[in-house]
């Protein structure tokens, strides 16, 4: 079992690996011929070493690299759209030669490459860049045509939804899906919906057993009645699998912005990727952490110092508080924040959320919430590794026990490490009761779904107004 799901995983994610590859060195060859062209000759008067030569065209390259992976330029997906990856170089690199030609002119830096050098390095580089990219992609959409790397697709509803999707589906085959079949959902009407040549491969209780012995690797819910319950049963019983979930949504869920949307020939498809992990999340977020994460802590030492004076004179109990939370992967850990609660607090009323004017908050307490400045010492916890400085809210065991039976996806929020700061937490206040998770989760999917550096640097701009402000509690 666990062979055949790990024959699956890479089945699915190889070609796309290929791709990737293919453009990230395509951008590398292109680079080294609009450097050899134009910038050789150039720093060869200030580097005379061929090796230092080299070197500064390696770090031409690791810029670029770096800008295209945190703009999402390394997709290897099908769905790539050429025209709108052309925008996007288009647009990082002409802001980059802009910011560099309107430096040089005020004289600033005195750098070794002329405004003029860098405008022919910039069109070369982007001439042969571009033309490699869209050459790759329409070979990858011609193998597509050709039946060559499809993904295995199942749609969930053998009823009119259904048969549009695999329809739109059928007709576009170059966005890389193959139906595979149909899967009769519960809820489907009970008269005979002719599927053509598509076959019907059993029933929804047994979707589990089907996505394995199918090797299936998109699925697409079309169901009659597309209720939030009815999706998160479906989706606990094929969690585990590598596969990617697309939803025929409501107008509701498409007008919320609350989902990420895909669009095929004008048909939009709400896409959760149960198993999907982008660059960003698996080194690069990390890197980032750690780049702000030690400097804001050696700053923030003086002020430390204050603080736990005056946490210390006003109530007795330790300084910094420690919490026992749930992390990424249900791996628990502690939470470390200045003490804001009068000394054993929880003692006669267990674990609860607190509560405006909650009584059990200290004067001090109140001012370190109100600024967030009771969480600065979480970076310690970002520099273990435990937490990232953006991420869903670490919660506490016994409301993730409590949580878990109520909302059956609610771990999925334990996919990703999680964060001192969140998209929920900018969008919505601290938590009172169980019917606030609801709304969180949603914000908190939502996350997880579009984590990107744009997004968690739009989180952190938002926090540090919060804090700014005093708007925290």
């Amino acid at each position: 079992m666990i062979i055949k799901k790990l024959f699956q995983h890479y089945r699915i994610r190889v070609p796309k690996w290929i791709v990737s590859w293919a453009i990230f060195f395509s951008d590398f060859v292109a680079g080294f011929i609009a450097y050899a062209v134009v910038l050789q000759v150039v720093v060869a008067k200030t580097f005379p070493n061929y090796f230092e030569q080299i070197i500064v065209w390696i770090i031409f390259q690791i810029l670029w690299s770096m800008l295209f992976l945190i703009n999402g330029l390394y997709k290897g997906e099908y769905i790539v759209s050429r025209m709108f990856e052309i925008e996007t170089m288009l647009k990082i690199t002409f802001a980059i030669v802009v910011l560099y030609v309107f430096i040089d002119a005020l004289r600033f830096v005195n750098f070794p490459i002329n405004a003029r050098g860098m405008a022919r390095y910039w069109l070369i580089f982007m001439s042969i860049a571009l033309s490699m990219r869209f050459l790759i992609r329409s070979s990858q959409k011609y193998l597509l045509r050709n039946g060559i790397g499809r993904e295995k697709t199942i749609i969930l509803g053998r009823n009119r939804r259904g048969l549009s999707a695999a329809d739109y589906l059928f007709h576009h085959e170059d966005q890389g899906y193959d139906i595979v079949g149909f899967i009769k959902a519960t809820d489907d009407p009970t008269e005979k919906i002719d599927t053509g040549s598509i076959p019907v491969l059993g029933e929804e209780k047994n979707i589990g057993s089907i996505i394995r012995d199918n090797e299936v690797s998109d699925i697409v819910l079309a169901l009659e009645k597309p209720d939030h319950t009815r999706i998160l049963s479906i989706m606990g019983q094929i969690n585990g699998f590598p596969v990617t979930v697309k939803i025929v949504p409501d107008l509701y869920d498409v007008m919320s912005g609350l989902v990420r949307t895909q669009q095929i020939a004008g048909m939009p498809l709400i896409e959760i990727n149960l198993e999907y992990t982008t660059w960003y999340q698996k080194g690069l977020k990390r890197v980032l952490d750690l780049f702000l994460t030690i400097p804001l802590l050696i700053l923030f030492i003086p002020f430390a110092i204050v603080i736990a004076i005056a946490i210390k004179i006003e109530s007795r109990g330790t300084i910094l508080y420690k919490q026992d939370r749930v992390g990424k992967d249900f791996r628990k850990f502690k939470t470390i924040k200045f003490r804001s609660m009068h000394h054993n607090a929880e003692d006669e009323t267990g674990p609860i959320w607190a509560e405006p004017d909650d009584p059990r908050i200290t004067k001090m307490g109140r001012f370190l919430r109100r600024f967030r400045l009771d969480e600065v010492p979480q970076f310690i916890n970002v520099l273990k590794g435990d937490m990232s400085i953006i991420g869903p809210r670490p919660e506490r065991p016994y409301f993730v026990d409590k949580l878990s039976k109520e909302y059956p996806l609610y771990h999925r929020r334990l996919s990703v490490l999680p964060g001192i700061s969140g998209w929920s937490q900018i969008k919505q206040s601290y938590d009172q009761h169980v019917d606030d998770i609801r709304q969180k989760l949603k914000f908190d999917f939502y996350y997880i779904e579009n984590i990107s550096f744009g997004l968690d640097l739009k989180i952190m701009i938002s926090t540090i107004w919060v804090m700014f402000s005093g708007q925290g509690r």
